[in-house]
């Protein structure tokens, strides 16, 4: 009869597991099982009850919801219910705790957990198959494979041996615990429920932070379950006087309870596992061992669960509350449970350490009785109180004054930053959709609230009649108001706020005029009055955020952004106008993912964005690379050079009129079809980092990425086909169609207008040395008239057009007749003498000279030449050198006297020039070298490779062995085989490292392989010494013994000089030729 009641109950769940198509009760076992599995089965009966805590269910592309990681998973069959004589395929998984199976690898819920801890033998049975021995059950799979079948059971083996090796050394651990242990965690709640619909009940346990369901209580005790839900993504809801349900990102699970009172108990267990799912009690037990910590520091009550990260302080619920109420410009409120991922360990211990260390509780008195952390020092090396705690190694120093960058103390500095005051007060009611706030990505329901703004408070409510409100904020709080596009998040219009508190606040309406009166109403209160020109335009997100710019990291300020498109605006902090930054322009933009920082170079200017890995910077730093220029869009979104004309575009044009102006057929010959491709793609994907060197890249394929790129360009350079037919059906009397022409061109956008100037000007130079490339106007012509009008040849008037606009390019584009004869006059002349002018400055930026260089000019003759120039005398032992010197970078690098300068000039970016000066380091080498015999060096040094590299941002210390042939890498002095190695040959070493990389010195070096692309290393030395032996080595190995020499007494050098343009008495022209000098080429690419 028992057997028969078993039964019943089995097909009753089975109708419940359909219902929700997770759940099985086909799981009566094969009873015709090996004696010997039967015997193994009576021994290892053991009532005690099995825990189940780790289990957890499956996502549906991975496994990052589980705890314990996947060991094994894959298809296997299993044994087959009671008549059944097929067996059933099941997808099995396997972790440190349990092994599970499902109906397919899709299936969220498990139709069995078996708890490994209940596992006693794990045996092959012939046959093909392999059984699983539990306390009272046998569980009995299939697999044809052998070598399947045996990984299988050796790995279930070597699993169950491992678990019971933690379980022992647990045991161990405890014994000296005064006899308490509690055998694990605790469950808050267990019992039967039935399930609604049905008859049927199942045993349902409340456990952590996790819910699980069994057969019977039997099947609990024997560790052998259904499923589990996990509850960090789960709502309860009550539906009826005894029902209730657990709704989960995919399923809902409906339960009934025997009563109206055990619902709500059930009800209030599952909400208070759905909170521990969602907190972690590391953080705060480690700050509970700190005895002062136990009692909050303001009432006294014992557990603090809240804590002031910048006052470093533990407070109760109720007194984080009025803490919160100050704003977290005073005091900045973290949850220990919670908020784990803010919780470093340098925090921790400063929480833990402040009441017993003097100097910190001297630097919590004087910031808060008004000290300004980010004042500066007055040491240009250590410019702020933070560089100089880090310079001395005071950890919980540096902690305690980043967590105050920005705190405010009230009524010590009033008006001292008048950027963060709202203008005049604001009211504004109305009803708006909101959703709840969050810190995730996505929202799902909305619900229609009354909402108020009064001045800086903004509200919310039931309903207008509503007199307790739902919610609020102090729009002072408010990082951040960001305008949707039309139909995100399900509304025609809507916006967010994003919260110092990190939450995410999204309103909604249909009606555009409701929401434009509610976003101009919150940035009149959120900006401060000098930057309500932030606000006056169609932006898409507008707030504060900290910044630095130039040298000093360490000294952020709060500045007040807005951007919408390409277009930046931007308040400094002590300026009353706003400034505009055009993205596209941008010379440099970089990201720093980890840290949360972006810097942004413009026009020479480096502008540092911080964004503290708030949720808010995530959408900011979208917006810039968003709006810095796409490679796939039209010419008006593409990154853009300071004269409106792309970058791809610029570059080319640059490239071809240094080498290929001679060159035959030019434009007219093909290249190689995959190199053009791929560096196609490198334009597209960011030009800005392309570098187009003459030993890796042909002409014919730089000519054939410009010609590609101007036919596939979204609109093409007459912005689309439509406004190209006019310039293709103009007047056929030949005097008016330059006045067409020239009333055209003002018709088009500014960056397409740009863009076919200065290809136009291209071609007119290209043309002009036809007899040496063979490519007059007309041939040009007929390369570049379908290319432009992106047409496929068929029509004549494309190349006929192009023609006249290369023959009548004075006249159309109103270029000066005087200007473009000198230009083509300079070009000529470096054609024939293969010479330019090389600008170099003379010990600093402020002084230098212009001198003519030929190809075969060394070092040593330019600094010769450079100094004859500047009447400056040289004696002996002077040591000059002539420096490469980038400024983006921080860093020089002194050439070799016998180097060749005409290949580095031409090949200068913007940002770096020739500097000749005194090498400080020169005479030092000299002497280590010459007391040295082996060529070679190793030692210990700080390493930090290129940023995205391998995830490493920080310097680490790595053992370095140079030798004549490699430079070699090794992370342990154990290691015999190297992390990084790269030929000495291909090696170029410079002085400096950018402070943005925080090197643990100052003595550092930037080593740069030109094998590999963006390839740069920075090594960091103990001691300037240290540093100079490294050079010297780097010297003697690259240039074979040969380090360096005194200027000779001979001035070397035949050419004449130009001084520089700050000289007095340098013409217009002069001065506009040296400021128009472009990355690739400082002299042949100048704009007349």
């Amino acid at each position: 009869m028992a057997d028969n009641n078993s039964y019943v109950q089995e097909d009753a769940l089975l109708t419940f597991q359909k219902g929700f198509c997770q759940l099985s009760g086909d799981e009566a076992e094969n009873e015709d099982i090996n004696q010997d599995l039967e015997e193994n089965r009576r021994r290892s009966v053991d009532e005690d009850s099995i825990y189940l805590g780790s289990t957890l269910s499956r996502s549906y592309q991975t496994e990052d919801l589980h705890h314990s990681p996947v060991i094994k998973m894959g298809w296997l069959d299993k044994s087959p219910p009671k008549g059944s004589l097929v067996f059933q395929k099941r997808w099995v998984m396997l972790d440190e705790q349990y092994l599970r199976y499902f109906d397919n690898e899709k299936e969220v819920y498990s139709k069995r957990i078996i708890a490994i801890a209940s596992i006693t033998h794990v045996l092959n049975v012939g046959g093909q198959k392999f059984a699983v021995v539990t306390r009272n059950r046998t569980f009995l799979f299939l697999r044809l494979f052998s070598a399947v079948r045996e990984e299988w059971v050796s790995v279930l083996q070597a699993t169950v041996q491992q678990h019971r090796k933690r379980v022992e050394m647990s045991f161990m651990n405890v014994s000296d615990m005064s006899g308490q242990h509690n055998g694990g965690v605790s469950i808050s709640k267990q019992g039967y429920l039935e399930v609604d619909g049905l008859r049927s009940k199942v045993y349902v346990v409340i456990c952590a932070d996790r819910v699980f369901l069994y057969r019977s209580t039997e099947e609990h005790n024997q560790g052998v379950g259904i499923t589990s839900i996990e509850m960090n993504m789960v709502t309860v809801t009550s539906t009826d006087k005894r029902s209730f349900n657990i709704t989960t990102f995919c399923r809902t699970f409906s339960f009934m309870a025997e009563s109206e009172q055990q619902r709500e108990q059930w009800v209030e267990a599952l909400k208070a596992c759905v909170g521990r799912s969602l907190s972690s009690n590391r953080v705060a037990q480690k700050i509970w061992a700190e005895e002062a910590n136990q009692r909050c520091a303001d009432c006294g009550a014992p557990n603090p669960d809240w804590a002031s990260v910048n006052l470093c302080v533990v407070l109760c619920k109720c007194c984080a509350g009025v803490h919160r109420g100050l704003g977290q410009s005073v005091s900045k409120v973290c949850s220990l449970r919670t908020d784990e991922h803010l919780w470093t360990d340098s925090l921790i211990q400063a929480l833990c350490n402040n009441i017993k260390t003097s100097d910190v509780l001297e630097t919590l008195a004087l910031v808060f009785c008004g000290a300004d952390v980010n004042s500066y020092t007055g040491d240009p090396e250590l410019p702020s109180p933070v560089s100089m705690a880090q310079h001395y190694g005071q950890t919980l120093q540096v902690e305690f004054l980043t967590r105050n960058h920005s705190t405010e103390i009230p009524g010590s500095r009033a008006g001292d930053q008048p950027v963060i005051k709202a203008a005049l007060p604001v009211s504004h009611t109305g009803y708006l959709f909101k959703t709840a706030s969050t810190t995730r990505a996505f929202f799902v329901d909305f619900s229609r609230r009354w909402c108020s703004l009064d001045q800086d408070n903004f509200s919310y409510y039931e309903n207008e009649k509503s007199s307790s409100r739902s919610g609020g904020m102090k729009i002072g709080d408010v990082l951040c108001l960001v305008i949707n596009p039309p139909g995100k998040h399900g509304y025609a219009h809507s916006f967010e706020l994003y919260h110092d508190t990190g939450r995410v606040y999204l309103f909604g309406e249909d009606c555009p005029e409701t929401v434009r009166g509610w976003t101009k109403a919150i940035t009149k209160a959120l900006v401060p009055p000098k930057a309500e020109v932030l606000v006056c335009w169609s932006f898409e997100r507008v707030g504060r955020l900290r910044y630095t710019e130039g040298q000093h990291l360490h000294r952020p300020y709060l500045g007040w952004f807005s951007l919408g498109g390409s277009k930046l605006l931007f308040l400094h902090h002590e300026a009353d106008q706003v400034q505009t930054i055009d993205l596209r322009k941008l010379q440099e933009l970089s990201v720093h993912q980890e840290a949360g920082v972006v810097v942004l170079v413009c026009r020479g200017r480096s502008l540092r964005v911080e964004g503290d890995r708030r949720p808010d910077f995530r959408g900011w730093l979208s917006g810039f690379l968003q709006g810095s220029g796409r490679g796939d869009g039209p010419l008006e979104q593409q990154q853009l050079t300071n004269s409106d004309v792309p970058v791809i575009v610029d570059l080319c044009m640059s490239y071809i009129t240094q080498y290929g102006l001679k060159a035959e057929g030019i434009y007219r010959k093909c290249g190689v079809n995959s190199k053009i491709a791929s560096l196609l793609l490198s334009f597209r994907s960011d030009a800005r980092r392309v570098r187009l060197k003459e030993e890796q890249h042909q002409v014919d394929d730089i000519a054939n990425v410009l010609k590609r790129f101007l036919r596939e360009v979204d609109g093409g350079v007459f912005n689309g086909h439509q406004a190209s037919l006019p310039w293709l059906h103009t007047t056929s009397d030949e005097s008016k169609r330059v006045t067409q022409y020239k009333a055209l061109l003002n018709s088009l956008p500014p960056v397409n207008r740009a863009t076919l100037g200065a290809v136009i000007n291209h071609l007119h130079c290209i043309q002009c040395f036809a007899d040496e490339n063979h490519m007059n106007k007309h041939n040009l012509a007929i390369v570049f008239g379908p290319t432009l009008f992106q047409t496929d040849g068929s029509d004549n008037n494309a190349s006929q057009v192009i023609e006249e606009l290369i023959q009548n390019y004075q006249d159309i584009f109103n270029v000066d007749a005087e200007k473009l004869q000198i230009k083509l006059d300079m070009i000529s002349h470096v054609i024939k003498t293969t010479l330019t002018i090389c600008g170099v400055y003379v010990e600093r930026k402020e002084q230098g000279s212009e001198v003519l260089i030929s190809q075969a000019m060394t070092a040593e003759e330019l600094v010769c030449e450079a100094l004859r120039r500047r009447n400056i005398p040289t004696r002996q032992g002077d040591y000059w050198s002539c420096f490469l010197v980038d400024d983006n970078q921080e860093m020089e690098r002194p050439m070799h006297y016998q180097e060749q300068v005409f290949a580095i000039y031409i090949s200068l970016g913007k940002d770096d020039y020739l500097m000749v000066k005194r090498n400080g380091f020169m005479e030092a080498m000299l002497i280590y070298i010459a007391g040295r015999i082996e060529v070679s060096r190793n030692g210990l040094i700080h390493f930090r490779e290129e940023k995205g590299q391998r995830g490493k941002r920080t310097f680490s210390r790595r053992l370095c062995v140079l030798s004549s042939t490699s430079l070699r890498l090794y992370k342990d002095v154990k290691n015999t085989q190297p992390e990084r190695e790269c030929p000495v040959h291909a090696l170029r070493v410079y002085y400096g490292i950018k402070k943005k990389l925080q090197p643990p010195s100052c003595w550092g070096m930037t080593v740069v392989c030109e094998q590999v692309e963006r390839d740069q290393q920075y090594l960091c030395c103990e001691s300037k010494n240290e540093l100079i032996e490294w050079l010297a080595t780097f010297m003697r190995l690259q240039y074979e013994g040969t380090v360096g020499s005194p200027v000779p007494n001979q001035m070397s050098g035949k050419w004449p000089t130009i001084p520089l343009t700050h000289l007095p008495g340098l013409s217009a022209l002069q001065q506009q030729r040296w400021k128009d000098v472009t990355p690739t080429n400082h002299f042949l690419a100048l704009d007349y």
